[in-house]
């Protein structure tokens, strides 16, 4: 988090900067064993950074990396027996987690029931304890315009030993109103020496946030304070829309079948987005002859790529994906990422013929002297699976801008309907069955049709 530095505190954010980069220098030299089992243990950390907060510069790197490697057996508090003995045995699994402090994450202490020992909350850290800082309070949460500020108390004097420093943790919800059980899990935030903190990163509009803070010292914590009161950062009268999604890529191009292609279209979250997205809209457009053909989908927030099927042979699609954040009713469409793809051509088919075509006039010529009639061909299977024809017919000489019209048919016949006396039209039935394309023409005039 990006924090705004006092002059009075430059000293102690040297002293700070000085062990950090120790801390890492160690680290890599450090045991493999002993750096894996303290990784991600802010409290642990936070002891031996307190512990060997005043030692001079050439030894702290010594001295936080054997506090880190020593075993923590006495942890602050006591264990919550009584507790876990009148729990359902669904809440405390049976096993054998620990057998010691030394092995549980932060403050929990290694505590033995009657289903096991496992690592427990301890119970009575906030009674005073000598040796131990007090616990804090969270007595303020400020808005300052890019950065929200977090105030706490210290500690007593005389009532902690040592250097002590803090271990700042937050949650929180986006909404309209304040959902405690829509609150995300603690998350830290960072670790200080000071009592007040500025934090730009979690300015963010729309959210409910809540505070808590530990005191630390070279004996451990007394716990977290009590969650601070919920605070709500304003939305503001205008609210950006989130960037576009990034990355946007198209991968695994294939055949599903011998007419159609699939793929998948995958992308990342926006770079800016102030409220987080809600979903995504991913759109599809290709042309087909004069005609361009649109179909929108919409994705959840959680899943970032979608599949696209039944994509023709030889064809160009636009492709976007849109994200849409949402607060309260109100809803937030974000600039569109685009990409484009171009399927591949048809297979190379065995072809053949389809005989037996004929066509019939049906009924008598309309008021306009129309003509209706039914165009029949020998059927290419007798299978029983679901089977199509596709049939495409354009017109010439009739005075007008007929354009090419297409249809398909799951039997060996279609009605035409509404056709003109003196034109002239051309028909092309198609399909492909066991692997070869079947292809009949058929080229006619209506007034020269019988009944």
């Amino acid at each position: 988090m990006l924090c705004r530095v006092r002059s009075s505190s430059v000293s102690s954010l040297q002293r700070y900067l000085v062990l950090s980069t120790a801390i890492f220098a160690t680290a890599a030299a450090a045991a493999a064993d002993a750096v894996v089992a303290f990784v991600g243990d802010p409290v642990r950390d936070a002891r031996c950074f307190a512990k060997c907060y005043r030692q001079i510069a050439a030894e702290q790197p010594k001295c936080y990396s054997g506090c880190l490697n020593e075993r923590w057996i006495n942890k602050p508090g006591e264990c919550p027996v009584g507790d876990l003995d009148s729990v359902a045995s669904l809440d405390r699994p049976c096993l054998e987690q620990c057998n010691s402090d030394d092995f549980c994450h932060a403050e929990y202490k290694c505590c033995r029931h009657s289903c096991g020992i496992t690592c427990q909350q301890p119970v009575g850290l906030a009674n005073h304890r000598p040796g131990l800082p007090d616990v804090p309070n969270v007595v303020a949460v400020s808005d300052y315009g890019k950065a929200l500020v977090v105030e706490w108390s210290a500690p007593f004097p005389g009532t902690s030993a040592g250097h002590v420093t803090y271990l700042v943790q937050e949650r929180h919800h986006v909404g309209t109103a304040y959902v405690p059980e829509r609150m995300t899990t603690w998350a830290m935030v960072t670790r200080t020496d000071r009592t007040r903190e500025q934090f730009r990163q979690l300015h963010a509009p729309g959210r409910w946030f809540q505070f808590r803070v530990a005191a630390i010292n070279e004996n451990g914590t007394s716990g977290y304070s009590p969650p601070s009161e919920q605070f709500f950062v304003d939305i503001g009268p205008h609210v950006d829309p989130p960037g576009p999604p990034q990355d946007l890529t198209v991968s695994s191009l294939k055949w599903t079948n011998k007419e159609y292609q699939q793929c998948v279209l995958s992308w990342t979250p926006p770079a800016e987005s102030v409220l987080p997205v809600r979903k995504y809209k991913v759109f599809i457009s290709v042309r087909d002859g004069p005609h361009v053909y649109h179909k929108r989908n919409v994705v959840p927030a959680d899943i970032l790529r979608f599949t696209i099927k039944k994509l023709n042979s030889n064809s160009e699609y636009f492709l976007q994906v849109q994200a849409i954040s949402e607060f309260g009713r109100k809803r937030f469409a974000g600039q569109k990422a685009s990409t484009t793809l171009k399927t591949k051509g048809k297979k190379i088919l065995n072809t053949k013929e389809i005989t037996g075509i004929k066509i019939v006039v049906i009924g008598d010529p309309d008021s306009r002297n129309l003509i209706n009639a039914r165009l029949s061909w020998r059927p290419v299977t007798m299978t029983l699976k679901k089977f199509h024809y596709t049939l495409s017919w354009s017109s010439k000489d009739c005075n007008d801008e007929s354009k090419p019209l297409r249809a398909r048919t799951e039997v060996p016949y279609f009605d035409l309907f509404s056709l003109k006396p003196q034109c002239e039209y051309f028909i092309i039935i198609s399909t492909t069955f066991n692997g070869s394309k079947y292809v009949g023409s058929f080229n006619f005039t209506p007034t020269v049709l019988k009944l």
